[in-house]
């Protein structure tokens, strides 16, 4: 949280409702101690107090947070760019994105829309990574117990054809969707990530 970026908007809102600093304080039930340590950026307020305060004049949290975040592309295509890491271990593509998403949520914009977006596309696709790779296995087995129990050529290369097909068409809609979102964080779009299922809100 930006103190310094808060303290210089709640300032600025209190002189322009024409508040004092003791009334504002009275209103939101704060001490003028900490009205004058938060216009003066000298210490980093509680969540509870900035809603305490800007709900006086009519603003929610989000809005508050917004003044609050730094402008950081680099970390935005980076954070975008580590989903690729679901090529080595489709689990770790859901980890990473979702760790680089939870340190800086509140403190770089843009960052909460790309990895809400990121993190369930990347949870989407695990899924059904993990679900093809069982049922082709249960596919594989089903064959083997129902036949004599010798499994033919043509019935591995058939399962291998299958399950390699699947898992490349994952990858290849990972690498496409990561690549086309890059490009659009670079050029200052909106994140599109599809299809997805919103596990996370």
């Amino acid at each position: 949280m930006d103190s310094k970026a808060l303290g210089a908007k709640l300032k600025t809102l209190r002189l322009k409702n024409a508040y004092s600093q003791e009334e504002l304080a009275e209103s939101a039930g704060v001490s003028l101690r900490t009205v004058q340590r938060m216009e003066n950026a000298e210490a980093v307020p509680r969540l509870d107090t900035v809603k305490r305060l800007f709900q006086i004049f009519g603003l929610s949290p989000d809005e508050v947070m917004d003044w609050t975040q730094t402008e950081d592309k680099g970390y935005l295509l980076g954070m975008n760019l580590s989903g690729l890491i679901f090529i080595v271990l489709p689990l770790l593509g859901v980890v990473l994105p979702l760790i680089l998403w939870m340190s800086r949520k509140d403190k770089i914009a843009g960052v909460s829309e790309l990895g809400r977006s990121l993190v369930n596309f990347q949870l989407t696709w695990a899924l059904v990574y993990y679900l093809w790779s069982t049922f082709c296995g249960w596919l594989m087995g089903f064959f083997n117990f129902s036949g004599n129990g010798d499994v033919s050529p043509a019935l591995v290369y058939n399962y291998l054809y299958v399950r390699v097909g699947g898992i490349f068409f994952i990858y290849l809609l990972e690498i496409f969707m990561i690549s086309l979102n890059t490009y659009r964080i670079n050029k200052g779009l909106k994140v599109k990530y599809l299809p997805k299922i919103n596990f996370l809100k």
